[in-house]
């Protein structure tokens, strides 16, 4: 429910604002095109629209953006109260409501893993390296909830390929443990590490594919208006 509420928030605000676009841009045309009343009304009513129709367009695109992220990259929308991401050989970082801690769990399932038990809920600190993941994990989590805590009980190491846990009391006993599998420890917040696998490359693409076909058209309408004050005798049809 959290990313209904959010939509139809950012549906209002979206709603609002093209609204005021919209009496702007109608009566900057009605008023540049005065000389033309054959074209004034039908053009104020043209870039009046304009602003809805971009908020319908970005409704569009928002569907689209969210379904390639969830179906080919196994990202979260962006927007909500839960965040995910896959991390590579067959794990993923889920959020819910904070983002200091998480559950790191494989993909595997009708809910790709969320319920897993071989997940570990409460995780802050972590890195990915190669076949193992290793971390830091906050036991008594769901009471540090909302807090910001970076409370740290214990350290693991997985196996991703037999999804083994492997736990220590100590980050200094997971430091020697990583450093005779061939890797040197350097754990960071497990928000970062998401960060590092949510955002790729797709992003940049799909904003512009947000902005500029919006942009094309308003500067097609800009020019048309312009051409049809300049060139068009008074009362002309184009």
């Amino acid at each position: 429910m959290g990313i209904i509420v959010v939509l139809l928030f950012y549906l209002v605000v979206f709603c609002l604002a093209a609204g005021f676009s919209a009496a702007v841009l109608a009566t900057a045309t009605y008023l540049y095109l005065k000389r033309q009343p054959a074209h004034r009304t039908r053009w104020a009513v043209a870039m009046a629209a304009f602003p809805f129709a971009c908020v319908a367009y970005s409704g569009i695109w928002f569907v689209g953006y969210a379904a390639i992220n969830d179906i080919v990259f196994h990202h979260d929308p962006g927007l909500g109260d839960g965040w995910y991401t896959d991390i590579g050989n067959g794990y993923a970082i889920d959020f819910i409501d904070v983002t200091d801690q998480g559950k790191v769990h494989p993909t595997r399932g009708a809910d790709r893993g969320l319920s897993d038990p071989d997940g570990i809920s409460g995780v802050r600190r972590i890195q990915v390296a190669g076949p193992r993941i290793f971390g830091s994990e906050d036991r008594n989590h769901f009471s540090h909830l909302g807090q910001e805590s970076n409370a740290e009980t214990s350290f693991f190491s997985i196996d991703t390929a037999t999804h083994k846990i492997t736990r220590f009391q100590t980050e200094e006993a997971l430091r020697t443990y990583a450093s005779q599998q061939g890797t040197s420890l350097a754990l960071r917040p497990i928000y970062n590490v998401y960060s590092q696998f949510r955002f790729s490359w797709f992003e940049p693409i799909a904003g512009l594919a947000l902005v500029i076909p919006p942009a094309v058209a308003f500067a097609w309408m800009i020019r048309r208006i312009y051409l049809i004050r300049r060139e068009m005798p008074t009362g002309a049809a184009t």
